[in-house]
């Protein structure tokens, strides 16, 4: 399934997203570290719709840990980051997202976030999508970034967990992808 988010009027514009299953998002992701996390978490789930978060070992992705974020999914609407990699905290410089809602990482724009969120954790699917990160990151080398979130649960009529992967694409690598 393809759709649209709302954006902001700048440069944070969605390029392309995607929810459903495996095989809807397997296509269209590109690099190492999206497909190796997606591919350790459908060995996780098994038959079940989605796998649950004790059954999660970090060091199985150790290659991977630093593009990694864990997001708690909590009664009422309201998301926590609970673990944020290395490379996904130095994206959001001087602030780690760690122990926060995207209300308080994002302010007014949280809706941004929050609507991909919402969706896997009400959906139970996977979603992807690539976006802009100048307006983000302005004075970084980084053009834009592609997320991958995961939904996890001890049960599998409720998402607790999302797990994500994300991949920041430098403006040197952008012309060849």
């Amino acid at each position: 399934m393809h759709f649209t988010l709302p954006v902001r009027d700048d440069a944070s514009a969605v390029q392309a997203e995607y929810s459903g299953g495996p095989d809807a998002i397997r296509p269209h992701l590109d690099g190492e570290a999206l497909p190796a996390v997606l591919d350790y978490w459908e060995r996780l789930r098994g038959s079940r719709r989605f796998p649950p978060r004790s059954a999660f070992d970090p060091m199985v992705l150790r290659a991977h840990l630093s593009h990694v974020y864990l997001l708690d999914v909590l009664p009422d609407d309201v998301y926590r980051y609970r673990v944020v990699g290395g490379a996904i905290a130095d994206f959001f410089g001087e602030t780690s997202p760690v122990g926060r809602t995207p209300e308080e990482v994002f302010g007014a724009t949280a809706g941004i976030a929050l609507a991909p969120y919402r969706l896997v954790s009400a959906q139970g699917c996977l979603y992807m999508h690539t976006a802009s990160a100048v307006w983000l990151y302005r004075n970084r080398t980084y053009v834009h970034y592609s997320v991958l979130l995961l939904p996890m649960g001890e049960s599998e009529q409720r998402v607790d967990k999302i797990l994500a992967i994300v991949d920041f694409v430098p403006e040197r690598e952008a012309s060849s992808r």
